[in-house]
């Protein structure tokens, strides 16, 4: 059996990264890897499931849904061939702790790639059209991840070790109690 040992000499190369606080309040992390061609850019919001009540359970899931159906300036059909023509990747996910939107592009493509996100996170359309069809995508995302026995397993860990507080909802199986799935339900 051989063991690999890492020198100190390697983390010599390590990136950096760098934590800027801008005038607004926003943190930015920036770490630089000089020779890599491509970039990941994101925005990670501390708002996760765990910031949700039972009234409003759901809602960061049914937002980071809604990001992708199209924006005051561009449709749907138009946000989707802008990436595609970048060859970018554009993607979003819910924890119980953030609910992060994020793009991996080619390095010269990183302004365009902020301006995506920004323009997803800000402008986003809420159809009534498009919100019955993402509360049916998600509701079938509900039913998969109940099949996975590893997050229905943290979820009873998380609501017996956290009764009664917030912790308990899960950022992906969404809908926990009635009350919560109201905005889910058809009028």
């Amino acid at each position: 059996m051989q063991r690999f040992t890492r020198g100190l000499a390697s983390y010599a190369h390590a990136p950096y990264t760098e934590i800027t606080t801008l005038p607004s309040g926003l943190t930015v992390a920036t770490e630089s890897h000089p020779h890599a061609q491509t970039a990941t850019v994101g925005v990670w919001i501390d708002a996760g499931s765990r910031a949700e009540t039972d009234a409003t359970n759901g809602t960061a899931h049914f937002l980071e849904h809604m990001a992708f159906k199209g924006t005051r300036k561009r449709t749907q059909q138009a946000l989707e061939l802008e990436v595609e023509n970048l060859g970018a990747h554009l993607n979003a996910y819910t924890s119980r702790e953030q609910t992060v939107y994020y793009a991996k592009a080619f390095r010269q493509d990183v302004p365009q790639a902020v301006d995506i996100i920004s323009d997803i996170l800000q402008n986003s359309n809420l159809e009534a059209s498009k919100m019955e069809r993402e509360r049916d995508v998600i509701l079938r995302e509900q039913v998969e991840v109940d099949k996975q026995h590893e997050e229905v397993v943290f979820d009873h860990l998380h609501a017996v070790a956290f009764q009664g507080s917030c912790v308990v909802i899960s950022g992906v199986v969404i809908f926990k109690s009635p009350k919560a799935s109201r905005w889910a339900e058809r009028s």
